[in-house]
């Protein structure tokens, strides 16, 4: 008796143990559920970057625009026959059909419905609501996801709640994971014991034994790694948050947390990210047979994926489908019309990083607003100005560009060079300031520096604009100048702390008495040196500031020839000006910031003040008119490019930066292309940087007719274009020229003594 109740005393002792142990262990694992479970935010939700949204219109060429790249782009599904329900599209030699996306912009929830984009050719003739079969002046394409801010994690997810799942969805993953969840407490004995038998049957693992709220376990906070102890901590867990929470708590927290898939370097996480990427729909969208595609991707996502392997995906689903009769969760009408349901998903991709150079931008701009924490948690999201046709135009025509300047200019660029060819582009909406696209480099891969906003390079003859603005507005030039004031392109040498200076042409002539139009339309160096003398360097510096240029800028004569430093993105919007009439926009590429629950945080507001008198800067436009028309800039006509336009070429001293900024009334795109280390291109920015723009701009949809506007003190005078005196009738050649009124020439040319041309006419839009 003694031995065996020594023996027992051990027991109890060892039990006894194992149960402080135990009980201290499920102590710990109660505190830690409790502490993570009932926090307000389980999950960081990532922050999603989006573009602006798109309009289609009649007049539209789709083709030019990519449409079907964009509906691909934004997880639309080609369907044949008519589109059922949103994200669905299709094609037809006369029309397009769109079920548009239900999408949640800031103040509005739109709810997508069908329209039909009736074509003409390749353009949009006519846009009709497919319910009401009401004609649509427009319709609004949602913006495209462009980024998404993660956690190290890279956890992509969207949140949902148990009532926005349709009950299809939630009876498919119970049936198929765990069909005693709602009778068991955490861990089913039973599922335990079936598992066991299962297994021990066919000398494998085939079957497992965990609960659904044992999954959860696992994936909310535990690993994957395999060990008894593990299992034992998974087991106690479960039982704990069966007894702390509902059974709906914990099936809502299943249903955001499930892994579904792999998307480049993120994970597809939740039921509502899932659909989103394998049926292009919200969760609440998807039929019996997508739902029971779903739930039975939960076992091994990769082998049943719906986008590597339809067959695969279909054998699984329709296994779901039978249990789902099985078990009396539908009937058997319901199975036939799922078993019988096509399985059609988006184009398959990666989710690129699109305008990488752009969203550096953002996140730069971002990051004086919120912390990187907050970003990476907060599932904000962030529209921006970004167009996304144009900046995958203009991603690819800048790298097209300028491996086309490599194979053509062979002979000319630096041999053996270390680095490639350079180059950046940026588009701008003049009117608002809106930044349309940027690309930084040909290649982010290789570069993240961003030549657009970091890169401070000399601007050149681009900044003669600046020279002539200053000197056809009386209240800042020291003399009165007109486009037809004559001005000596004759070398001169002035005497600088530097040392002399004497500016050059860049055809190494010299040109005479010239007009200042001809100054400009031809760039020559020589005349726009000797008019910025005359003007007044430090109202030309001022005059730099005023349109937004902040880098250093030195009042000596080489500054009239671009000598300093700018970024692009400077240069780009103190062009701003002349589309303008004197407004100058401020830089914009956040329009808003909104909470993952649609609150609004950011509204960026239109910033924009009057910078210069209209009447200067409208004759300073009609100059860099005639650039495009007679000048430096005219080789745009012969690419083809026949729109209303204006614009600089500029290239620097030994051609190490060639430059071309151009505008439309509409749309301003800049330019540049260089060495990072300064070498010399032995380009011009005609030659290097004139054809990437044209090519650029010839792809987008801009107004043939459209010109500038100019305000009414502008006048319309014939003149010799030589003497820029008031022409008669004995001269050779006559030439509209625009002037403030009150500053027309009175003198007229020495080609006879003839009856004048009216003196002065209002100047018509149509003209300037």
């Amino acid at each position: 008796m003694r031995r065996i109740m020594r023996w027992l005393l051990v027991f109890l002792g060892f039990f006894g143990v194992v149960a402080v142990v135990m009980g201290w262990q499920f102590y710990k694992l109660e505190k830690t559920v409790e502490e993570k479970f009932t926090h307000s935010r389980r999950w960081n939700i990532p922050s999603r970057v989006f573009s602006d949204t798109e309009y289609l219109y009649p007049g539209i060429d789709t083709a030019r625009r990519g449409l079907v790249s964009k509906l691909e782009r934004l997880g639309y599904r080609q369907v044949s026959g008519d589109v059922k329900g949103p994200g669905d599209f299709s094609l037809n030699p006369a029309h397009i059909d769109i079920y548009l996306h239900d999408f949640g912009y800031p103040l509005e929830k739109f709810t997508g419905y069908p329209v039909r984009v009736e074509l003409k050719q390749n353009t949009i003739a006519r846009l009709v609501d497919l319910e009401s079969n009401e004609e649509l002046p427009l319709v609004k394409l949602e913006p495209e996801e462009i980024a998404t801010l993660f956690d190290a994690k890279m956890e992509d997810r969207t949140l949902v709640t148990l009532k926005e799942c349709p009950q299809h969805l939630l009876e498919a993953i119970i049936v198929v994971e765990d069909e005693r969840f709602f009778s068991h407490h955490g861990v089913d004995p039973i599922a335990i014991l079936r598992a066991g038998l299962a297994d021990l049957l066919h000398l494998r693992l085939v079957q497992g034994g965990s609960t659904l709220t044992q999954q959860l376990v696992k994936n909310f906070f535990l690993t994957s790694k395999k060990s008894l102890s593990r299992k034992i901590n998974e087991a106690m867990m479960a039982i704990i948050l069966e007894r702390k929470h509902t059974k709906g708590e914990i099936l809502e927290a299943y249903l955001n947390e499930i892994y579904l898939g792999q998307r480049g370097p993120s994970s597809v996480t939740g039921v509502a990210e899932a659909s989103k990427h394998y049926f292009a729909k919200e969760i609440r969208q998807i039929s019996v047979g997508e739902a029971a595609l779903l739930a039975g991707m939960i076992r091994n996502p990769s082998e049943y994926s719906p986008l590597r392997n339809k067959e695969k995906a279909k054998e699984r689903r329709d296994l779901v489908l039978k249990k789902m009769l099985e078990g009396n969760v539908i009937d058997q009408k319901m199975y036939q019309a799922a078993l019988h349901e096509e399985i059609i998903t988006p184009k398959s991709k990666i989710k690129p990083v699109f305008a990488p150079y752009f969203i550096d931008f953002v996140k730069q701009q971002l990051g004086d607003l919120y912390p990187q924490d907050v970003l990476e948690r907060e599932g904000l999201k962030i529209f921006t100005t970004l167009d996304m046709s144009m900046q995958l135009t203009a991603e690819e025509g800048l790298t097209h560009g300028l491996e086309e300047l490599e194979k053509k200019y062979a002979s000319v660029l630096p041999k053996d060079h270390a680095g490639l060819l350079q180059g950046c582009l940026i588009a701008v909406s003049p009117q608002n300031g809106y930044v349309r696209a940027m690309v930084g480099g040909r290649n982010y891969g290789v570069s993240q520096f961003n030549r657009c906003t970091q890169g401070l390079r000399q601007p050149g003859s681009t900044f003669k604009p600046f020279v002539y603005l200053t000197a056809f507005d009386p209240s800042r030039s020291k003399k009165a100048f007109t486009p037809a004031t004559q001005i000596e392109d004759k070398s001169f040498t002035v005497k600088t702390v530097q040392g002399p200076w004497s500016p050059e042409n860049y055809d190494h002539q010299e040109h005479g008495l010239v007009t200042l139009r001809t100054a400009l339309e031809n760039s020559y160096n020589i005349a726009t040196a000797k008019l910025a003398m005359a003007v007044g360097l430090e109202e030309i510096v001022q005059t730099a500031r005023d349109a937004g240029i902040t880098s250093p800028l030195t009042a000596v004569p080489s500054l009239a020839l671009g000598s300093f430093e700018v970024t692009p993105l400077e240069m780009a919007m103190a062009y701003t000006v002349f589309p303008n009439l004197g407004m100058r926009p401020e830089a914009l590429s956040i329009m808003n910031v909104m909470t993952a629950d649609g609150q609004v945080l950011e509204k960026k507001n239109l910033k924009i003040k009057r910078a210069f008198d209209p009447a200067p800067v409208a004759l300073t436009t009609s100059l860099m008119k005639g650039v495009m028309e007679r000048g430096t800039a005219a080789a745009a006509r012969a690419l083809g490019f026949r729109w209303i336009a204006a614009g600089k070429t500029g290239t620097t001293s030994n051609y190490k930066d060639a430059w071309f900024v151009g505008f439309t009334p509409e749309l301003l795109g800049l330019v540049w292309t260089g060495f990072d280390d300064n070498a010399s291109v032995q380009m011009s920015g005609s030659r290097a940087a004139l054809p990437i723009w044209v090519d650029f701009m010839k792809k987008q949809t801009l107004e043939l007719a459209q010109d500038f506007t100019f305000p009414k003190e502008i006048v319309q005078v014939d003149i010799d274009p030589k003497t820029g005196e008031l022409a008669t009738k004995q001269c050779p050649r006559t030439f509209t020229e625009y002037f403030i009124q009150g500053t027309e020439p009175t003198q007229k040319c020495g080609h006879g003594g003839g009856k004048t041309l009216p003196s002065s006419v209002p100047a018509r839009s149509e003209d300037f």
